[in-house]
């Protein structure tokens, strides 16, 4: 039995599939810099210069090449992913594609190989809307709109490959990822309030869970090499709730000219905020979760 402090070790082959984004290159730059051989295998290649060294160009549905890919690899982290709801909600089918045939794909190419592990970047989504809070793991799924439902049809093929083919794996469940080339809420508010527009918000007394981006990447790093998170879903999150009030108040200080108004939702507006103790344990997971952290992040990579 592996304990708390067990690590798969240096010198393991680790694949960032679809890791050309800002996630995947942070994460592919920590693995580099701690000694582990990683594979960028994207369709589009990365930005950082350090990173093109390691670049594969390929297609998640090009099964000969991922099956190719993966064979040499010992884990895996698929950000392959439509992470943005309302497309999801306006187009199913290219939903379905990416978040759930992709991951069929790789799940397939792991089982024909063994022995691989799966680190899989899940939703909060897939809580729906939830009576108690903060969200813990143990809380129902009851995803409501097309998105969740991918990906909790996501999580459910993940545990099926387990049950049957003992694929090792960590599902992450992200809550309000924000960061440089994030398409939030966050990069809503400012794109309107770079243009002058009023920005109008249907629930700004309700509280999210905003985690960075950067946190995000160090989680699943560490959900890459330790064992003891094996087998788990955990929840990502900075553990605070912000008020939608706040943040659009930050929004402009940033800049003076903005406004912002209340509109009146054609949804039901709930909070959403994550019990992360799990991730403190399991990950040594030690998040940001400050608005100054924040604002700074915002007037760094976001404007």
């Amino acid at each position: 039995m592996k304990y708390a402090g067990d690590s798969m070790g240096l010198n393991k082959k680790v694949l960032v599939t679809g890791g050309s984004g800002f996630i995947g290159q942070h994460l592919a730059k920590k693995f580099l810099d701690s000694g582990h051989d990683v594979t960028i295998f994207d369709i589009v290649e990365p930005t950082l210069d350090e990173l093109k060294t390691v670049y594969m160009r390929g297609d998640v549905f090009d099964n000969e090449k991922i099956n190719e890919v993966i064979k040499d690899h010992d884990v895996v982290i698929h950000l392959v992913g439509l992470a943005d709801s309302g497309t999801a909600q306006k187009d199913p089918a290219e939903s379905f594609r990416l978040n759930v045939l992709s991951l069929q794909n790789v799940l397939e190419a792991c089982r024909r190989f063994g022995s691989k592990k799966l680190v899989f970047p899940s939703s909060a989504a897939v809580y729906g809307i939830t009576e108690d809070l903060p969200v813990k793991e143990s809380f129902p799924l009851n995803p409501t709109n097309i998105y969740s439902w991918h990906k909790y049809l996501c999580e459910k093929l993940i545990t099926a490959y387990h049950a049957n083919y003992k694929i090792d794996h960590v599902i992450l469940r992200l809550f309000n990822v924000y960061g440089a080339g994030h398409k939030g809420v966050i990069e809503i508010f400012l794109e309107k309030a770079k243009n002058g527009e009023t920005i109008e918000s249907f629930g700004p007394y309700q509280y999210r869970d905003f985690v960075y981006a950067g946190d995000v990447a160090a989680a699943m790093y560490q959900a890459a090499i330790y064992e003891k998170v094996n087998n788990r879903a955990v929840n990502v999150g900075s553990g605070r709730g912000i008020q939608i009030r706040e943040l659009l108040d930050m929004i402009c200080e940033i800049y003076p000219n903005a406004k912002w108004v209340e509109t009146k939702a054609k949804f039901t507006v709930y909070d959403s905020i994550a019990d992360i103790t799990l991730a403190k344990i399991l990950l040594d997971f030690k998040p940001h979760d400050t608005l100054e952290f924040m604002k700074d992040v915002i007037k760094k990579e976001m404007m």
